[in-house]
């Protein structure tokens, strides 16, 4: 057996024992997720192929495996129970990067998956990377997310992100893509008590329930998570998407 393959065993041996903590710490209830062992030699090989690909584009400040596998894979995975909520139909990632927590997302929950960054290179790594894992239910795309919406209102039934953008304006790229009961979720570092105040406030304007607040640390003390889950219930008081960039030059506040 290669080093490369032990490796990986060691990383799939590692994830399924973060995975089996962090559904145990789940209520009763809460989490009806399954990941298998293949699904995460999947997440595996993507990481490997893009920890490769970092040695020429900048994907990832993160080269240790082992921290990667948290940071990238099992930071993913925690949003699966939130996804599997969602009404069935297709999962959108805003601002994939290196396709986290998209590409893990599509390994495990089993849904069409579109994967968005506004880099080329790196959807193209992605694209390649999706191609490679054999994951056929993966689409990327390079386009900036306001421009997406204007033909694709209402496709997406779950929408995710992770911390790419302030609350507020997450929730203001996710409201025309989703359809109604579809769900956002976003995995922040702990935010301000402003950022959530503003986000809760942008998700009444734009047509969401006040979203639901989790909070988790990552093993081996690597920080701390919060998801926030954003349903859509009604329409918006604004016309959505405004023009490209207003969302994040000038996000919706009190």
């Amino acid at each position: 057996m290669s080093e490369s393959s032990v490796s990986n065993s060691m990383l799939v041996a590692e994830l399924g024992q973060y995975w089996d903590r962090y559904a145990g710490s789940l209520q009763d209830g809460q989490l009806t997720s399954k990941v298998s062992s293949d699904e995460l030699e999947l997440c595996v090989e993507h990481l490997e192929f893009v920890l490769k690909a970092n040695e020429n584009i900048n994907l990832t400040r993160i080269t240790d495996p082992h921290e990667a596998a948290i940071l990238h894979i099992f930071d993913s995975l925690v949003l699966l129970p939130y996804v599997d909520d969602a009404p069935k139909g297709k999962l959108l990632d805003i601002g994939t990067g290196a396709g986290f927590p998209g590409l893990p997302l599509a390994i495990t929950s089993h849904r069409p998956s579109v994967l968005m960054d506004s880099v080329g290179k790196k959807v193209k790594v992605v694209e390649a990377c999706a191609s490679q894992l054999g994951v056929e239910r993966v689409k990327t795309v390079h386009e900036r997310v306001e421009s997406y919406a204007l033909s694709h209102r209402g496709e997406f039934s779950v929408v995710v992100a992770r911390a790419v953008a302030h609350l507020s304006t997450l929730v203001e790229y996710a409201s025309p893509l989703l359809k109604k009961d579809g769900l956002l979720i976003v995995s922040k570092g702990i935010p301000t008590a402003d950022e959530v105040s503003d986000g809760s406030y942008a998700a009444q304007v734009c047509g969401f329930d006040t979203p639901t607040r989790y909070d988790l640390s990552l093993p081996g003390k690597r920080g701390a998570r919060a998801i926030f889950v954003f349903k859509k219930s009604h329409k918006p008081s604004m016309k959505l998407p405004r023009a490209v960039g207003m969302a994040k030059k000038h996000p919706i506040s009190k």
